[in-house]
């Protein structure tokens, strides 16, 4: 108590001079090096962490130094915490010890795609999609084979699940000969390969990101070559037919799906995907649109892993394999643009100014790839000369599109600057859609810095405005909640199927989804705060999940966010998808679920383990439970100082088995979740379950910091403090004075960013 009393009534006094620092270099330099930077055979780990100066002071009073722990008490113990705080201990000292510098960084793999597809969506304009979902179906009777005649009915179908025997709705329609067109949009929500499949007896073709060339019925386009041809049935035998592609996160691309049944006594479509780290299942309504987007140009290269050392993606290191992944996606890209030329340039074969018009489309090619208009030089450079050199266009359209794309004013974002050498208008805008969109600007942005716009602070707040009601933002956002949780490496989710009847991969897909949905109606609802994140006590299920977590099933196949019986679930905490992510094969994991959630949420910092110690299950008797074994293993003193943070929040969670169902009882026990819990402070609190979790991570400064850190490094991919030791702390107030508002403090981070 003595020592508290004196704790108190230290901290309200100023420094005590060097008496700290004399006192460290007495006791403790010898272990620890005059920077904290650890001695070879003492203590060579590096002496830096986030603990406050009263927190440190009681550390340092109870252990230190290790062969004399009443050597540094008290005042001395406060002195010393006071001096190492403000010398090297702090993340603020270090900042200042060794200054984070920005650094140039080229495009991310996906930033490189993005781009591509934006500046050639530029030429077709961004489509506008509303917010009807489902596809627009034209439905006909049909006399002959390769006629229609008579449109029947134009309806919104939610998706494509079409049976002649079913009530398909549609008046007058003949059995034997009708043919049915969808036409719209699909915009999935994570990039990667996605797989299609028809399966009819009857004669289909699919178009996906396939609708230019060839006029077709009722002024609609489509390629001759189809994503999915299956034209000619096959004596009217059911069959299913699959093709893959690569698609963009939140990037629209056209459907257009040709349906006919002539003269066969079955009728039916089923259009199903098969999405990244998904199963089979009907294409679902909210990724359909029925307004049409126009093609994408989408780069299929493949290109080696981005650095992700500092714990999240960047383009920070230059290799042959990159090198030889830009050369080979700038041929890609410039022979899909080249097949799409005429429209693009709005030019054709017999346009006397066709070689004007290509050169003024690889001009303006050039210019939204560099997000700012060219320098002399530079329009010789990429499109003069080129052009001068080669009497034949194609061949000089070609160059000088794969020169642009390899050029470094496209593949580092950073070189935007203005013929001064300083930041301008058109780097603002450069920095927002990067920083929003992994993108280049859009015509919006253009328009803006074209007039100079940028520079006032209520432009960039409209813009930014409208650029996050954009699916581009939305898909970044979605996909800085997988890493920052550490989802994102999570391949495999099965469980034991004795123990787990029925969690299949269709279950893992369908939590994926039901965490998706969970994480999209928190943050895009008009309140969008934080603290829902961890608060919100309901699930999105669908008959599926709500059968196998014993929940109220939903009327209708669909996902519908409903309480389970439990009614215990504290948001992320507790959805089943994050459970069942830090969970083995065959039970929980305690300590996989303390690590990722006391780092990552409540932004604990935990240093490596002294001794890696694999979990065994076979090494403990078959009747003790979870928190038995692990409280056996971590029982070492050394293990103990970050298992006292890491097993309590893992034991609070113990009441949900490795699927995420909620239990009482394991191995015929009850189920403990009660620990005492070290706080930042040095303080202890009662853990005794998710509420409590969600607790600390609504109300601690330190939960607040790790998500804003998180947030910032994925949104900038830049050190937060290269932009001073103080901006965590500037932005952790103008969250809280927002509301814990997520949508505004992304915009705060964009804007706050924008290079000077």
């Amino acid at each position: 108590m003595r020592f508290w009393l004196l704790l108190g009534f230290l901290s309200t006094l100023p420094a005590f001079g060097d008496r700290g620092e004399q006192i460290y270099t007495k006791h403790c330099l010898s272990c620890h090096g005059d920077r904290g930077q650890g001695v070879a055979n003492e203590y060579d780990e590096s002496l830096i962490g986030t603990k406050s100066i009263p927190s440190l002071a009681k550390y340092i009073h109870r252990t230190m130094p290790e062969e004399d722990e009443d050597a540094v008490i008290d005042q001395d113990a406060y002195l010393v915490a006071q001096y190492i705080h403000g010398a090297f201990y702090s993340p603020e000292a270090q900042a200042k010890i060794k200054p984070v510098r920005k650094d140039l960084l080229r495009r991310t793999q996906y930033q490189h795609r993005r781009a591509i597809t934006d500046i050639v969506q530029s030429f077709r304009g961004r489509p506008q999609l509303g917010t009807q979902n489902g596809l627009r179906g034209h439905y006909y009777h049909k006399e002959k084979m390769d006629d229609r005649k008579k449109e029947l009915a134009k309806r919104i179908d939610p998706n494509i699940n079409f049976n002649i025997e079913s009530d398909h709705g549609i008046k007058d329609i003949d059995p034997k000969a009708h043919a049915i067109f969808w036409t719209g949009s699909l915009v999935p929500k994570e990039s990667g390969i996605y797989s299609f499949r028809a399966t009819t007896p009857n004669g289909v073709r699919v178009f996906i990101n396939e609708m230019e060339r060839e006029k077709f019925y009722g002024g609609e386009t489509h390629r001759k070559t189809a994503f999915i041809d299956a034209w000619v049935s096959s004596g009217n035998q059911m069959r299913s037919v699959e093709a893959s592609i690569f698609l963009l996160g939140g990037h629209p691309i056209p459907i257009y799906i040709d349906f006919v049944s002539y003269k066969e006594k079955k009728s039916s479509l089923q259009m199903e995907w098969k999405p990244p780290h998904g199963k089979w299942e009907p294409i679902p309504t909210r990724v359909l649109f029925t307004e049409s987007a126009p093609t994408a140009a989408i780069i299929s290269t493949s290109f080696p892993p981005d650095d992700a050392s500092l714990g999240y993606e960047r383009g920070s290191s230059i290799s042959k394999a990159w090198k030889e992944s830009v050369a080979k996606a700038s041929i890609e890209a410039a022979r899909q643009i080249y097949t799409d030329i005429n429209v693009l340039a709005k030019t054709n074969s017999k346009d006397k100014e066709r070689n004007k018009k290509l050169k003024s489309f690889c001009l303006k090619f050039a210019t939204r790839a560099f997000a700012r208009p060219l320098s002399p030089t530079q329009k010789n450079h990429y499109i003069e000369d080129i052009f001068d050199a080669d009497n034949d266009s194609e061949t000089a359209t070609r160059r000088s599109l794969m020169l642009i794309l390899t050029s470094p004013y496209f593949l580092y974002p950073s070189l935007n600057r203005g013929d001064d050498g300083k930041p301008d208008d058109y780097t603002v805008a450069a920095h927002l859609a990067l920083a929003l969109w992994d993108s280049v600007p859009d015509k919006e942005l253009w328009v803006a810095a074209n007039q100079k716009r940028l520079g006032k602070e209520t432009e960039i707040t409209n813009q930014l405005s409208r650029m996050m009601s954009d699916s581009r933002t939305k898909a970044k956002t979605r996909s800085f909640f997988y890493h920052w949780l550490n989802l994102s490496e999570k391949e495999d989710l099965g469980k034991d199927p004795k123990l787990f009847p029925n969690f299949d991969q269709r279950m893992i897909a369908d939590l994926r989804t039901s965490f998706d949905l969970f994480i999209e109606n928190v943050i895009w609802s008009p309140s969008s705060d934080y603290r829902k994140l961890f608060t919100e006590n309901k699930i999105y299920l669908n008959k599926r999940l709500a059968n196998f977590y014993s929940a109220p099933t939903p009327k209708e196949d669909s996902f519908k966010l409903l309480l389970t019986p439990d009614k215990k679930r504290a948001g992320l905490f507790t959805h089943p998808y994050v459970l069942t992510a830090f969970s083995y094969h065959k039970q929980t994991s305690p300590i996989h679920r303390g690590v990722y959630l006391s780092r990552n949420i409540l932004g604990r910092f935990l240093k490596p383990p002294p001794n890696a110690v694999e979990f065994k299950d076979t090494d403990f008797k078959p009747d003790l439970t979870m928190r038995e074994k692990v409280t056996h293993l971590t029982k070492d003193e050394n293990c103990m100082a970050c298992h006292s943070i890491i097993n309590p929040i893992g034991f609070s969670l113990e009441n949900y088995d490795a699927t995420g169902r909620f239990r009482t009882h394991e191995k015929n026990k009850p189920i403990d979740t009660v620990s005492d819990y070290p706080t930042p402070e040095d303080s202890i609190v009662k853990i005794t379950g998710p509420d409590d979790l969600a607790r600390l991570a609504v109300e601690s400064p330190e939960a607040h910091r790790a998500f804003l850190k998180h947030l910032f490094h994925h949104l900038i991919q830049q050190p937060i403090n290269a932009y001073g030791f103080e901006a965590i702390s500037s932005l952790r107030k103008t969250f809280v004075d927002n509301n814990f508002h997520v949508r505004k403090i992304i915009m705060t981070m964009a804007r706050e960013t924008i290079p000077r």
